[in-house]
């Protein structure tokens, strides 16, 4: 049951009447004006019947999809008013996300949030941005153009029979738009009070019948955050910039190519604690965070014959180079993934792939930093399986494994199975059974860290990395139900039980130094040292309340059960890690087409209390955003948004470890206009 705290009860009854005040509409526009009622997102049965592909690799509507999947259209996107990704993943249910400061989130599926969440596997076009480095999205560095995205595919749960390793707690797909779909030109920008500025702009040509190309390029600067104290102290200010093309191709009657390539360039500010050398002043901190360029190369064909083949390659090439205050890196990444579907044989679809990858990368070592060997290579290949079973016309079953080795720890397996049962058009059910595995990432394999245990401190510790480190594993049990109460109004919800076996954590040995330079050192070790389990549930409502208003509404829940040796000195108490998540989240939002012309939409927000360590609280809140709307012309659009309109300011998150300088987010206005020509 969601408990609010009492200060925050007349705030969403004061939300909950502005759903329900009556209003008037207005008289229709001229006729060369574009209603927005035409813009409002999809009904519930387009919802449904959107197709995905990240659960199956296969086209399938949400609604015949076993697994707990949740849609963001591009109207969606627009409407939410925001810059970011991790902005547009708050509407998701059972998703945690949360602000650390002006650049740094923490995004995670079904718990586990952190800055670097090494259970969620990320993706652009099927091509994925997490970091083998330390496990994770660093979202600061992603910042692609919201309006190439034509829609973003969350799966919570594991995948990792489909997509590898690090699928466990969910998958996210983000689809951009071919290039068939954007062509002529794009204006915008805009600013405000976080964001000071932003704009991109882009275009689309035909370079024949059945080929399109398009480029974007776009940027951002944004405003530092205030420290806990409310003074701007952070120094957390930076700025990004982003390029990208697309070439969309219908090379014959059977084949498809897609070729697309991306820059990036991001300098954020920041403060990093580290050793600047073995003499006296032995630390410090630098008013510096992080600035680098990542370059992509990708290309996707796919072919298909008469007879029901279809076949999917994908090649993609990764360069990456950043430098910290103390530490410069450089990683190479290569990936080759193929797929091959059947057809259909007496009920049986059959799909089998393969995949490689190749991950060179070298660093710069310091005293504070370093990885031993500062040189590495990793070789990883999988092979997956899939049966889809029509045992009958409304129960399918689907069985799948993925047999992968890893350089770090050999090979693994990850199998699932999945039933769905479709009694009548207003019920669908669904269960599943997985196991997926996270892998250790660089950082745990080789990784050596000498920092102060806080600023100033002439304590110090040492942490070295393991290379025995083994993959985390998880078992996971689902149970799903879609009812589709009326022909404006339906529900969707999913129960989960994980338990998690070999969990990473890092732990002091007890070896304790006393060195003539740096004073008391402790000694750490990561390992693989403890079990967790979790269970919870996710609902989300769609209700069409007419053709020009639409209300959507979500909640989570979840608990955690942490098993660990009490008599072990923790680097983190593991303890803290299941309430770095909130136990509760309720999100609800409310689409309304005022006029033909104008838009007015409200986002609330409830965050459960999290504690993130033994020194960081961070209390619940609840919070609103606002957006206006208005379309004097159908390729013309104005729109003024207000951001945590309930608070001047509120901690969301805290990660002293990485960001020893903690932030509160503030109330922030934003006011955008795009133009297409």
């Amino acid at each position: 049951m969601l408990l609010l705290p009492k200060r925050y009860t007349a705030t969403l009854m004061l939300f909950l009447q502005a759903f329900a005040l009556p209003v008037v509409r207005a008289d229709s526009s001229p006729n060369d004006i574009e209603s927005t009622s035409e813009l409002l997102p999809l009904s519930w049965e387009e919802l449904t019947e959107l197709d995905v592909s990240s659960l199956s690799r296969q086209t399938q509507s949400v609604k015949n999809s076993p697994a707990a999947a949740f849609v963001i259209t591009s109207e969606d996107i627009r409407r939410a008013g925001v810059t970011s990704l991790p902005e547009v993943l708050r509407m998701v249910p059972g998703m945690n996300v949360a602000k650390i400061n002006a650049w740094n989130w923490a995004v995670s599926a079904r718990g586990f949030n952190d800055l670097y969440a090494n259970k969620l596997q990320v993706m652009i076009d099927g091509r994925s941005i997490y970091d083998p480095l330390v496990s994770g999205v660093y979202w600061g560095q992603q910042n692609p153009a919201l309006q190439d995205i034509e829609r973003i595919e969350v799966l919570r749960g594991p995948s990792g029979s489909l997509w590898g390793a690090n699928a466990v707690n969910g998958t996210i797909n983000i689809i951009t738009r071919s290039a068939r779909d954007t062509q002529g030109g794009l204006l915008y920008g805009g600013g405000g009070t976080e964001e000071q500025g932003f704009g991109g702009i882009r275009y689309g040509g035909k370079l024949s019948d059945s080929t399109f190309l398009r480029g974007t390029i776009n940027g951002i600067q944004r405003d530092a955050s205030i420290d806990l104290s409310g003074n701007q102290g952070t120094h957390d200010y930076g700025n990004a910039q982003n390029g990208n093309f697309r070439l969309d191709s219908q090379l014959t009657e059977h084949d498809k190519l897609m070729v697309e390539g991306n820059v990036s360039r991001y300098r954020l500010q920041g403060y990093f604690i580290g050793i600047s050398s073995p003499t006296p002043p032995l630390w410090r901190q630098d008013d510096f965070g992080r600035e680098g360029v990542t370059g992509s190369l990708q290309g996707s064909w796919k072919h298909n014959t008469d007879s029901g083949h279809h076949s999917d390659l994908n090649l993609s090439f990764t360069q990456t180079d950043w430098k910290l205050a103390m530490n410069e890196m450089s990683r190479s990444h290569f990936v080759l993934d193929f797929h091959h579907s059947l057809p259909e044989y007496e009920g049986h679809h059959l799909m089998w792939g393969l995949n490689y990858q190749m991950i060179r990368d070298n660093f710069d070592n310091t005293l504070t930093l370093g990885f031993v060997p500062d040189q590495f290579t990793q070789h990883n290949i999988g092979l997956f399986l899939q049966d889809q079973i029509d045992l009958t016309d409304d129960l399918i079953l689907t069985l799948g494994n993925r047999i992968e080795h890893f350089t770090y720890t050999g090979w693994e397996t990850e199998p699932n199975i999945r039933l769905m049962w479709t009694p009548n058009k207003q019920h669908s059910l669904w269960a599943a059974v997985s196991r997926a595995v996270v892998l250790p990432n660089r950082a745990q394999h080789s990784i050596r860290i000498f920092k102060p245990v806080l600023p100033g401190s002439n304590a110090f510790f040492e942490a070295a990395a393991n290379p025995q480190m083994l993959t985390e594993n998880l078992l996971a049990y689902e149970l799903g139900w879609r009812w589709q109460i009326a022909n404006n109004l339906d529900i969707d919800t999913a129960l989960f039980y994980n338990i998690y076996d070999r969990m990473q954590g890092t732990k002091f040995d007890g070896n304790v130094r006393n060195d003539p330079t740096f004073g008391t050192i402790r000694e750490a070790t990561v390992g693989n040292y403890r079990q967790v389990k979790s269970y919870g549930l996710e609902t989300a409502l769609n209700y069409r309340i007419s053709h020009d208003w639409r209300l959507q509404a979500s909640y989570s829940a979840n608990r955690f059960h942490v098993d660990y040796d009490p008599n072990i000195a923790w680097f983190r108490d593991p303890q803290t890690e299941p309430h770095s998540n909130p136990q509760q989240t309720l999100s609800l939002r409310s689409l309304f087409n005022l006029t033909n012309e104008i838009e007015v939409d409200l986002w609330g927000r409830y965050v459960d209390k999290i504690t993130v360590d033994t020194v960081s609280n961070i209390p619940a809140y609840f919070t609103m955003d606002v957006r206006l709307g208005w379309h004097p012309h159908k390729d013309l659009e104005f729109s003024f948004s207000a951001q945590n309109l309930l608070d001047n300011q509120h901690p969301e998150f805290s990660d002293i470890l990485y960001i020893p300088v903690a932030s509160q987010i503030q109330r922030g206005y934003l006011a955008q206009v795009s133009w297409r020509f």
